[in-house]
C-alpha cells in the first residue's frame, strides 16, 4: 500500500489538496443559522474609520449569508456561524450600531436608513447608517443580524394595565420652548415610531400625552415610561387640580380660566392647545376614574363635598371675580343661584360678572361640589325664632327703601328686602338668614317679668344685670327694695323698639333700669322707713303710672309694677319684731286659756256621762230594796215596830257614817284639787266635778229612799263589801222581849232579814 502511495504520490497530493480546497470553498448553513464572513486577502482597505468592511473590502464583512450551501474562493474568507436573534411576543429588540458614520453633534440617536430591519448590514453602511443607538426597534420575530455590526438588547414591551397610565419622557429631541415645561405633542403612533417623533419635531423632556392601557413597542432607549395608577376620585369628593404647564394666569386672578375640550384633564394636548393656564384650576374632578398625566396635572387634594345640614345654611365667600368697588357695599352684587348652580359652576359665575367677596345668597340643605379655591363655605345654624318671640331684621345690603314710619321712630324702617330695619318681623320658626349681611334682634312678644333683685333672675336672663334697689328714706335709713315689672312688646311694635333703642337689652339698661331706680329713690325721700309697709300700695300705683308714661314713648306697654320685698335696717326691724312677738304671745295666752276652759267643760261632760250608768243602777237598786222592804213589812206587820226601832238605830248610825263619808269626800276633794291645781287647772276641775257628781248621786239616793233606808243599805253594803262576820253561823233565839212582845215572831223576822242580807242560811231545818 505504501508502495502504491509512493508510486502515486503526486496524485495523492493533488487529491488531498483538492479536498482541502473544497472544504475551504464550501459553507453549509443549517435552517436556524446564518454566517458572517471575514475577508482576509485581495481587497480594498476600509475608509471613514469603519470597522466593518463592505464586500470589496478586506475585513469582517457587513453582509451575512443565510441557511444553505455557499461556495467561496478558497483561503480568502473565514466563515463563522450564528443563531438567529429571536424576539418574543411581548418583547422588543433595541439595536445599536457598532460602526458607521458618526452621529451629528447635538443628537443622541442615529438616523434611520433602509437596511431591511438591520438584516442588510451592507445596505446600512452604503446608505449612510450611523453608529450608535438606533431609533428603529425589532418587533417580535427572528432576525439575521450581523452581531459584528449591531448589538441587540432584548427588553419587555411596555404593558399598561387597566388601572395604570403611562407617563412618558423623551431623552432626545428638540428643545422645549422658553417658559414651557412639557414638550409639544407630535404624531408618533403613541411613541412607538421614534423616527416619526424626531422627524415631526418631537422635543425632549416630559411629554403631554399619556399611554392608555395596552401593549406598546416603544424604544425605551429614547422614551422613559413610568407607570402610574389612574386617578380615582371617590364618591362624595372632588379633586383639586394644579396644572404645571400652560399660559400665565392674568394679573389679579387666583385661578386659571376654564378651558374646553380637555376631557376632565385627560387630554393634556387639548388643554395646552386651547390656551390652558398653569396654576390652580377653576374646574374640579367629580367622582370617577381618570387617566390623567399626573406630571402635568397634579392632584393637590381630594376634598369632601360641602355638606349643609337640614337646620343650617352655608354662607359663601367667593375668592375669584371682579372686586367690589362701591365703598358702602359690604357684599358682592347678588346673582341668582341658578346662574352658577349654587356656586358649583365657577366658570358660569365669572362669565356672569360675579364679584369676589361675601355673597348675599346662602346655600340651603344639601351636598355641593364647590371648589374651595374658588369659594369658602361657612356653615351656621338657621336663625331660630321660638314661640313667644319675634325677630327684627336689620339688613345691611339691598336697595334703598322708603321710610314707612313717622317722626317718633329714630331709625329708618323699610319694606322687607330693602336696606334698613324691616317693617315685618320674622315669626316663630327657622329662617335662612345670612347673618353676615344682616343683624337679627329677637324681641319677646309675651309678657316679660323683670326682677330688680340680687338673688332672683328670670329664665330669659334679660334681668341678669338688675340688682336690688337701695333707698334712703326720710328718716335717714338705708332700705333695700326688690321690685318686679311686667312689660309687653307687641309684635307690630318690635321694629320700632329696635329702631329707637337698638335692642331689648338696651331698652332695659337705658330706659327701664334708670326709670325704676330713680322713681323709687325719689319717692323714698318723703317716706319714713316703717311707712314703706303701710304706703306700699300707693308707691306701687305711682310707679306703675310713671313707668307707663316712660315706656309709652318707646312703643312698650307696661302691665304692672310690684314691690316684691322691702328689707329694713336691723335696728329698726328689731323693735317692730319685739312688738309683734309680744302681741302674738298675748294672743297665744288668751287662746290657751280659752282652750283650757273648753277642755274643763269637756271633761265635766265626760264625767257626767261616765256616772250615768251608776246613777241608773243605784236607782234600780233603790227600787228593788224598797220593794223587798215593803214585802217584808207586809209579811211581818207584827214585827214592824221592832224593825223600825232597829232601823232607827241603824239609820242614826248610817247618818253618822254618811256624814263622815261626805266630810271625808269633801276633804279628799279639796286635797286632790290642791294637788291637781299644781299640775293643771283642767284636771283639778274635772276631779272636783266628779266629787260633786258623787255627792249629787248620794243626795238623789237619800231623796229617793229616805235617810233611814239609805243608811241601812249603806251599812249593809259596807259590811258585805268588807266581809265582816257580825252574825254567828248558828243563832239561838230567847224568849219574849223586855217589853213583853212576841219573842218568837221577832226572832223569825230577824232571822229572815239576816238570811236576806248575808245570803247564808242561818236557820237549819233539823229534818234536813
Amino acid at each position: 500500500m505504501f508502495e502504491i502511495i509512493i508510486a502515486n504520490f503526486v496524485l495523492f497530493v493533488l487529491f488531498v489538496s483538492t479536498l482541502i480546497l473544497l472544504y475551504q470553498s464550501i459553507a453549509i448553513v443549517g435552517g436556524e443559522q446564518f454566517i458572517t464572513l471575514e475577508r482576509r486577502w485581495f481587497g480594498k482597505s476600509m475608509v471613514d474609520g469603519r470597522t466593518i468592511a463592505l464586500s470589496d473590502e478586506v475585513g469582517v464583512q457587513a453582509r451575512t449569508l443565510g441557511p444553505g450551501v455557499h461556495f467561496f474562493v478558497p483561503f480568502i474568507y473565514k466563515v463563522q456561524k450564528h443563531k438567529f436573534f429571536s424576539i418574543g411576543e411581548a418583547q422588543i429588540g433595541i439595536v445599536q450600531a457598532v460602526t458607521g458614520l458618526p452621529i451629528p453633534p447635538g443628537q443622541f440617536f442615529a438616523k434611520t436608513v433602509e437596511c431591511n430591519i438591520f438584516q442588510d448590514g451592507e445596505a446600512f453602511l452604503r446608505n449612510g447608517g450611523e453608529k450608535g443607538p438606533q431609533l428603529s426597534i425589532l418587533p417580535p420575530g427572528e432576525y439575521q443580524i450581523n452581531p459584528h455590526l449591531f448589538t441587540v438588547k432584548i427588553e419587555d414591551a411596555v404593558l399598561i394595565s387597566e388601572t395604570q397610565v403611562g407617563v412618558v419622557e423623551a431623552v432626545a429631541g428638540g428643545a422645549i420652548a422658553m417658559g414651557r415645561i412639557f414638550a409639544d405633542p407630535v404624531e408618533c403612533d403613541a411613541f412607538q415610531d421614534a423616527d416619526a417623533f424626531l422627524r415631526n419635531g418631537g422635543q425632549k423632556g416630559p411629554q403631554v400625552r399619556v399611554l392608555p392601557p395596552g401593549n406598546y413597542r416603544i424604544n425605551t432607549a429614547l422614551f422613559k415610561v413610568e407607570k402610574r395608577p389612574v386617578t380615582v376620585i371617590p364618591n362624595g369628593h372632588i379633586g383639586l387640580i394644579t396644572a404645571m404647564d400652560g399660559g400665565r394666569i392674568p394679573e389679579g386672578s387666583l385661578l386659571s380660566r376654564k378651558i374646553e375640550g380637555h376631557s376632565n384633564f385627560e387630554d393634556g394636548r387639548a388643554f395646552i392647545a386651547n390656551g390652558g393656564q398653569k396654576g390652580h384650576q377653576l374646574d374640579v374632578l367629580m367622582p370617577g376614574t381618570y387617566r390623567i398625566n399626573t406630571t402635568l396635572f397634579v392632584i393637590k387634594a381630594v376634598v369632601p363635598w360641602t355638606n349643609i345640614a337640614a337646620d343650617s345654611i352655608g354662607i359663601v365667600t367667593v375668592l375669584e371675580g371682579r372686586p367690589i368697588m362701591k365703598a358702602r357695599e359690604i357684599a358682592a352684587e347678588e346673582l341668582g343661584l341658578d346662574v352658577h348652580n349654587n356656586f358649583q359652576d365657577a366658570a358660569a359665575f365669572l362669565k356672569a360678572g360675579g364679584q369676589k367677596g361675601l355673597q348675599i345668597p346662602v346655600l340651603r340643605s344639601g351636598n355641593y361640589a364647590i371648589n374651595p379655591w374658588f369659594a369658602t363655605i361657612e356653615t351656621v345654624p338657621m336663625v331660630e325664632v321660638k314661640i313667644g318671640e319675634c325677630a327684627v331684621v336689620t339688613s345691611f345690603v339691598g336697595e334703598e327703601g322708603e321710610d314707612t314710619t313717622d317722626s317718633n321712630v329714630n331709625a329708618k324702617i323699610v319694606a322687607n328686602g330693602k336696606r334698613g330695619i324691616w317693617a315685618e318681623p320674622m315669626g316663630p320658626g327657622r329662617h335662612p338668614l345670612n347673618t353676615k349681611v344682616c343683624k337679627v334682634d329677637k324681641v319677646p312678644t309675651t309678657q316679660i317679668l323683670l326682677n330688680w333683685a340680687d338673688s332672683q333672675n328670670s329664665a330669659h336672663k334679660l334681668d341678669s344685670e338688675l340688682k336690688t334697689i337701695t333707698l334712703r328714706t326720710a328718716d335717714a335709713f338705708n332700705v333695700s327694695m326688690d321690685v318686679s315689672v311686667i312689660i309687653h312688646i307687641a309684635m307690630a311694635d318690635a321694629p320700632k323698639v329696635v329702631a329707637n333703642l337698638g335692642s331689648v337689652d338696651n331698652m332695659i339698661s337705658q330706659v327701664l333700669e334708670p326709670a325704676i331706680s330713680s322713681h323709687f329713690r325719689n319717692s323714698a325721700q318723703s317716706v319714713k322707713a316703717l311707712d314703706l309697709y303701710t304706703k306700699r300700695a300707693e308707691l306701687q300705683a305711682h310707679a306703675k303710672e310713671h313707668l307707663q308714661s316712660v315706656l309709652r314713648v318707646h312703643h312698650i306697654e307696661s302691665k304692672d309694677t310690684m314691690i316684691a320685698d322691702v328689707v329694713l335696717p336691723t335696728e329698726l326691724t328689731r323693735t317692730v319684731t319685739d312688738r309683734q312677738i309680744a302681741e302674738q304671745e298675748r294672743i297665744t295666752y288668751a287662746t290657751q286659756k280659752q282652750a283650757q276652759e273648753e277642755r274643763k267643760m269637756l271633761e265635766n261632760a265626760k264625767a257626767q256621762a261616765n256616772m250615768q250608768p251608776k246613777v241608773v243602777e243605784s236607782e234600780r237598786g233603790v227600787e228593788i230594796a224598797k220593794n223587798l222592804a215593803n214585802a217584808e213589812i207586809e209579811k211581818s206587820m207584827g214585827d214592824s215596830r221592832a224593825i223600825e226601832v232597829r232601823a232607827e238605830g241603824t239609820s242614826k248610825a248610817t247618818k253618822v257614817t254618811a256624814g263622815a263619808q261626805a266630810e271625808a269626800t269633801r276633804v279628799n276633794a279639796v286635797a286632790d284639787a290642791e294637788a291637781i291645781e299644781k299640775k293643771g287647772l283642767a284636771e283639778a276641775l274635772v276631779i272636783l266635778e266628779q266629787g260633786k257628781s258623787t255627792a249629787e248621786s248620794y243626795k238623789l239616793q237619800v231623796n229617793a229612799m229616805g235617810n233611814e233606808i239609805f243608811g241601812q243599805i249603806q251599812v249593809v253594803e259596807k259590811i258585805a263589801s268588807n266581809k265582816l262576820k257580825l252574825i254567828p253561823d248558828v243563832y239561838i233565839g230567847g224568849g219574849a222581849g223586855a217589853e213583853g212582845g212576841d219573842g218568837t215572831q221577832s226572832s223569825l223576822m230577824s232571822i229572815a232579814l239576816l238570811q236576806y242580807l248575808t245570803g247564808k242560811q242561818v236557820f237549819k231545818d233539823p229534818a234536813a
